[in-house]
């Protein structure tokens, strides 16, 4: 990770991401998660997992599967036996190529699709998605909460009906530029950089050109919120917009 911050191409997946995939980007990066695991000595779930996940996968190949008291958009789904019309059912099978399942202690699936850049999160409660087509029923608590779900539900619904997920129901989040830069400026800072050579790869040109001695540059300043901002993420990363506040 540290080795990459120079090149803005090793980032460019994550203007496509999910913001949650940001999420993971910084838990993998935190080192008390390195540690546990190696150690597995504490649950995946102190760290808002469902599973362990090898901390050396990046986006977009991980697919961290993240608890519901932190995710505000998973389905909470209950499968019925299909009846009436076809259209309205649902198999898991013909979006096998996107499936990732982690089943807990209590028997509730809790199933990710996704390519790594988008993700769908359902839990399926009192009943399975394995034994082939079923009717499902979703419930939408609140008023906020509901219509993050609704966003997912609609995604399912395409995803259901098309086999792929089609480009206005991907995630395009307006600040992934600004994460990129503050993910950058981490590994960056494990690699010793000093805030000068981060600004001279970040803003090249300006740097050249600005009159001022540098410690007092613009390009400085925004270094230094960007260091901030990333060492915030490295202490703590559920402090950013990608997770609600653990419960």
């Amino acid at each position: 990770m540290a080795t990459t911050w120079r090149s803005a191409a090793s980032y460019a997946s994550l203007i496509h991401a999910d913001r949650r995939s940001f999420g993971w980007e910084w838990l993998r990066r935190h080192p008390p998660y390195q540690a546990a695991w190696r150690a597995r000595t504490v649950p995946p779930a102190a760290f808002g997992l469902l599973a362990y996940v090898d901390p050396t996968q990046a986006v977009p190949d991980a697919r961290p599967i993240w608890a519901s008291n932190i995710d505000a958009r998973i389905l909470d789904s209950r499968p019925r036996a299909p009846g009436g019309n076809n259209f309205d059912q649902f198999d898991i099978r013909n979006l096998a190529s996107y499936v990732s399942i982690a089943v807990d202690a209590e028997g509730i699936e809790h199933w990710l699709l996704s390519d790594g850049l988008w993700q769908v999160r359902l839990d399926i409660r009192d009943g399975t998605l394995l034994g082939g087509p079923v009717l499902l029923e979703h419930v939408l608590p609140g008023l906020e909460t509901a219509a993050r779900q609704m966003h997912t539900l609609r995604q399912l619904i395409a995803l259901a009906q098309r086999g792929h997920l089609p480009p206005p129901l991907r995630p395009r989040e307006a600040r992934a530029p600004r994460w990129i830069l503050e993910l950058r400026t981490a590994d960056a800072l494990a690699s010793q950089a000093s805030y000068q050579e981060i600004a001279r790869s970040f803003f090249g040109k300006m740097v050249a050109n600005e009159a001022a001695p540098f410690e007092a540059s613009f390009a400085r300043a925004r270094v230094q919120r960007l260091a901030r901002k990333a060492r915030q993420y490295l202490s703590n990363p559920f402090s950013g917009p990608w997770f609600r506040a653990p419960s």
